[in-house]
């Protein structure tokens, strides 16, 4: 797939999958005990995705989650919203704002976006928007799927699999799900059969997948197949369903929808990065990390031995002999 010129990075969830695996690894951190192998290894995830994904001189945007973020604004809408999702522990939420707190000074240049109220997801089309004219290659990592409502021909979706990477193509996208990505097709596919993640019942209970992807090849949004309901060329006994459970889809909708965010709204939650190697090393060593083990910008250079340092070695050498 090549390299990216931008590359958007779901950062909590993220975070979330690298603590997970890592929570085993604790230390004191300002006189506080402290999960650090979330922080660890998610710096690790990154600098991965640095090697094998960023083109030269590309930018990095970290989009985070609000800490109370859209959830709240959506369980006005259905208290049910992500109410099968525990509450995670205190520590958790402390490890995401050090890692916060290290991104700032990690590179010059890169972005990190964070909008009370927003989710990560809600971020992604206003900065896709402010890339005019698609003029950059742009790689979104998430495996949320709603994420792959970005995809067109120059932004690809990548999710991490049991072994590998796999990232989504507008084609791939199409061959996987069996419809065309697009923000609208996505939210009509989910109004309809729900979201277990997000604990989002189905629009119409039992319809089979193939009914579901005929409607969105044929409706391609919500409102279309309202607006069009009596032309819908469907069984009569999904058709009667969808139009017994019109609330219950248009409800998921608004739950599945972007939250509006204009690029000027997003650029005022945004802050742009710079390294700084000194605070970088206070950070680490903070947090019980070996700098230089974490990040190899941070070991110190070595000094190549002289001619005179070489003879004096040798000489205590000879004598010790």
């Amino acid at each position: 797939m090549g390299r990216y010129q931008r590359i958007l990075i779901d950062l909590s969830e993220l975070y979330f999958r690298a603590f997970t695996v890592s929570q085993h690894l604790v230390a004191d951190v300002e006189g506080k005990r402290m999960v650090t192998g979330g922080i660890f290894t998610a710096i690790k995830m990154i600098q991965r995705i640095e090697r094998d994904y960023l083109a030269e001189g590309g930018r990095i945007y970290f989009l985070f989650d609000n800490a109370s973020s859209g959830e709240e604004r959506r369980k006005d809408i259905d208290p049910d919203y992500k109410i099968n999702r525990k509450k995670r522990d205190p520590q958790f939420y402390r490890g995401l704002d050090y890692l916060q707190l290290v991104l700032m000074h990690y590179q010059t240049g890169y972005r990190i976006v964070r909008r009370p109220s927003s989710e990560a997801d809600d971020l992604v089309a206003p900065i896709l928007a402010s890339f005019k004219d698609n003029k950059y290659s742009v790689l979104l990592v998430s495996n949320d799927m709603d994420w792959g409502r970005g995809i067109t021909d120059s932004v690809h979706w990548m999710v991490r699999g049991e072994q590998q990477d796999i990232i989504y193509t507008k084609e791939k996208f199409l061959e996987k799900y069996g419809f065309c990505p697009g923000l609208n097709e996505v939210c009509l596919y989910k109004s309809i059969r729900g979201d277990v993640n997000d604990n989002i019942p189905p629009g119409v209970k039992n319809i089979p997948e193939t009914v579901v992807l005929d409607i969105v090849h044929k409706a391609k949004s919500v409102s279309n197949m309202f607006l069009h309901f009596a032309d819908l060329d469907i069984p009569s006994q999904w058709k009667e369903a969808i139009r017994q459970n019109r609330g219950r889809i248009q409800l998921n909708l608004m739950l599945v929808d972007y939250q509006p965010i204009s690029i000027a709204d997003c650029r005022e939650c945004t802050s742009i990065t710079e390294f700084n190697k000194d605070m970088l090393a206070i950070f680490y060593k903070m947090l019980n990390f070996k700098p230089e083990g974490i990040d190899e910008r941070l070991r110190k250079p070595e000094v190549p031995l002289t001619e005179e340092d070489f003879f004096s070695d040798f000489e205590v050498y000879s004598r010790a002999e």
